[in-house]
């Protein structure tokens, strides 16, 4: 594949819509923010640190595999798995003799009926499998994390259990005994960033779809990743590290929360010291807390950092159009808040690839006929 076409992203975008919907831990809990949009956000974060550890250690590690394995699995969860738990689908094929890898066959199959054949096969071919354990890893780690959220809340610690079990299959991968222990500094770390998920954008609107900071970390990282390949022709290392920053753009806030922008340009002086707040708390609460090696990577891709500047302007397009989609999954829930019509509408200062503009146009259409509703039922009231 060495384009991206507007197909792709309307698809990914319905995928994203559906991962913000799907709830994890329905057997226990209704709360909207344990959902799977969250999760694959978390997934990242740990996946990132988790390959830094190995490549610490002496691993190769082709980071490039990463945006494709968290988009394929985006994928997979939104049409395949939906909320069942993996060792439920195991134990299934185990009684039938399905093989397990008639789903991911079954995956490629829908990605290429929503996108296109071109785009399965980009994000279900060529991955290599170290890189595919580490994310699996991951995934373990971040599900132990939400898992001991639930701890005081589950009678049963039987799934406490069985996730202790899962991640002993990966202790031979670096980093994951240590970053699975509950008394170690990076787990605590993974536990603050985890809070990420409490916090709910568009709070003072009339919403009907909750939003996380966390949720929105994975929108803004997969827009940047798109908009980064159709700007390069498929640089795949600059999209890589456009990914990451998405993941990573936001973190500060777990610690200084989110001041609305209008009000950092209204007093004089007041973003700029927000920014030193943050870089502040980025370094008491995170960079003091892990190896330096980690933390020179994290600084890698951190909007705040003097080298990655000139990146910036293109993730804040990427931002915006994670903006727009929130709001377009709010109004296609039925909110009649006209803010969520107008942030769509009157977003400036982009930055984005043609692709990504048809998305923000077909974000602005839609947002354009709610108005056009709502205008008119307020001229017969």
């Amino acid at each position: 594949m060495n384009t991206v076409n507007f197909k792709q992203m309307q698809a990914t975008n319905e995928v994203i819509i559906k991962l913000n919907n799907l709830r994890r831990w329905t057997d226990f809990t209704t709360e909207q923010k344990y959902n799977e949009l969250a999760k694959q956000a978390f997934n990242c974060i740990v996946a990132f640190i988790l390959a830094k550890k190995a490549e610490y250690e002496g691993k190769n590690i082709r980071y490039e595999n990463f945006p494709r394995i968290a988009i394929g699995r985006a994928y997979a969860k939104a049409y395949v798995y939906y909320d069942t738990p993996e060792h439920k689908i195991e134990e299934i094929c185990k009684i039938s003799g399905i093989s397990k890898k008639e789903f991911d066959k079954v995956a490629t199959e829908i990605i290429a009926e929503k996108a296109d054949k071109e785009f399965a096969d980009f994000v279900s071919t060529g991955i290599g499998e170290y890189e595919t354990q580490i994310y699996k890893a991951a995934t373990k780690i971040a599900t132990y994390i939400e898992l001991l959220e639930h701890q005081k809340t589950i009678l049963e610690l039987g799934k406490i259990q069985e996730i202790e079990r899962e991640l002993k299959k990966y202790y031979q991968i670096p980093g994951v005994i240590e970053f699975s222990d509950t008394e170690s500094s990076i787990f605590r770390v993974l536990q603050n960033l985890s809070n990420l998920r409490n916090q709910n954008r568009w709070a003072t609107c009339c919403y009907n779809v909750e939003c996380s900071v966390l949720g929105h970390l994975f929108d803004t990282a997969v827009f940047a990743y798109f908009m980064a390949l159709e700007k390069t022709q498929f640089n795949e290392e600059y999209a890589t590290k456009m990914f990451f920053m998405g993941i990573f753009h936001d973190i500060a806030e777990v610690w200084t929360k989110d001041i609305p922008s209008p009000i950092k340009d209204r007093i004089k002086g007041f973003r700029k010291a927000t920014e030193m707040y943050e870089l502040q708390k980025l370094e008491e609460k995170l960079y003091s807390q892990i190896p330096d090696y980690m933390s020179a990577a994290i600084k890698h891709v951190m909007l705040e950092e003097e080298e990655n500047e000139h990146l910036k302007k293109l993730l804040k397009s990427a931002d915006y159009l994670s903006a727009d989609s929130e709001c377009y999954r709010n109004l296609l829930s039925g909110s009649r808040d006209t803010y969520f019509c107008e942030t769509i509408i009157d977003r400036s200062d982009r930055d984005n690839s043609p692709v990504c503009g048809e998305l923000h146009n077909y974000f602005v259409d839609y947002a354009k006929r709610i108005l056009i509703i709502l205008w008119s039922m307020q001229k017969k009231s």
